[in-house]
């Protein structure tokens, strides 16, 4: 009985459309809208009293149903569509999968979308996609992402100067309130990136099981203070400092990482130093800059003596093998502001 109704409602929608677009085209005909032979013209007449006959049978036909076959029919009818419905929000991740015309980005954001969406939400494929595509175009989620994280960091950092008390000292730091969180934040994309990208190296080398060494990362090195208190006075100081930069430049896998780290890096060693100048005056400042990093970088000071002692030896045989009569490979007395300065005092 279902099939039967189903096939009924379906010739009646059909010979309802036929009779429509029959009307109108007649009318055209008749106000000299459109001029068509006196063949098309009964032909049109024709499918108009062929479609009205058959829905006028199939009507027939379909008021003689019982009224609750037809309501069975409607609520069946309704359960099959949410069904259907339901598997293709369910299966929705499986065609972006293998839809072959998604780029690799485009099938993750879209996936991180459906997984977003609140379950009593759906939207379709095509809009999915369209949805997808506008974040990657716009950098959107990257964007958002960022934001958050420095506000983030903005409300750590102002809490933990707000605990701080209100003297004079503290407020020729005032300069610095900004710039910190906005150097963490670098930091902290930088490091998170750095990570990932070892992580990735890591899996393709287990999965190639070829002879390339997977890479021994335990987590930053630690950075030791008298470094930067002696940092113009002691070249030893200046080597820990070197080497400790290094390091972490070893742990880059990319040559943008490593520009961000040398940018990035002569930032946080200019706000320690300041601070460091001002010596006692800024202790409780630096303190918090400190954990603000270490929360949100994992960088932290090796405070461990014994580690302390056994770094200032290395750092005294590196010194001690170190040749200071070779420069590196760009090396050039004649930087890009020297240029510029030259040139401006002639114009001058």
């Amino acid at each position: 009985m279902e099939v039967s109704i189903f096939a009924l409602e379906h010739l009646i929608e059909e010979n309802e459309k036929s009779i429509t677009n029959c009307k109108k085209q007649l009318k055209e005909i008749e106000d000299g809208t459109i001029h068509v032979s006196a063949m098309k013209s009964a032909s049109v007449e024709n499918t108009l009293e062929v479609s009205s006959q058959s829905l006028e049978e199939y009507k027939a036909i379909y008021d003689a149903i019982p009224q609750k076959d037809k309501d069975r029919f409607k609520e069946l009818q309704h359960v099959q569509e949410a069904l259907a419905k339901q598997t293709y929000y369910k299966l929705q991740k499986i065609r972006l999968k293998r839809n072959l015309n998604l780029k690799r980005t485009q099938k993750l954001e879209a996936m991180m979308v459906v997984d977003e969406l609140p379950q009593e939400v759906n939207i379709n494929d095509p809009q999915l996609i369209e949805i997808s595509k506008t974040i990657i175009k716009y950098n959107i989620r990257e964007t958002l992402e960022l934001d958050v994280a420095l506000n983030n960091i903005k409300n750590e950092w102002q809490g933990k100067l707000s605990s701080l008390p209100d003297n004079e000292d503290l407020k020729t730091f005032a300069f610095l309130d900004t710039y910190v969180p906005i150097i963490v934040l670098h930091l902290s994309v930088l490091v998170q990136d750095i990570e990932e990208k070892i992580k990735e190296h890591n899996e393709n080398v287990q999965k190639s099981k070829s002879k390339i060494k997977p890479i021994d990362y335990k987590g930053l090195p630690k950075f030791e203070d008298w470094w930067i208190e002696e940092l113009f006075k002691n070249h030893q100081a200046y080597f820990g400092l070197f080497k400790w930069k290094s390091i972490i430049e070893g742990l880059c896998q990319t040559k943008q990482q490593k520009i961000i780290w040398h940018k990035v890096f002569s930032n946080w060693l200019m706000i320690k130093k300041i601070l460091s100048n001002k010596e006692e005056n800024s202790f409780d400042y630096n303190f918090i800059f400190d954990k603000l990093v270490e929360k949100f970088v994992r960088l932290e000071e090796e405070l461990d003596e014994k580690n302390i002692q056994s770094m200032e030896k290395i750092v005294n045989n590196i010194t001690s093998k170190e040749d200071f009569t070779k420069t590196k490979e760009e090396h050039d007395t004649h930087t890009l502001y020297y240029k510029w300065k030259i040139e401006k005092n002639k114009n001058t």
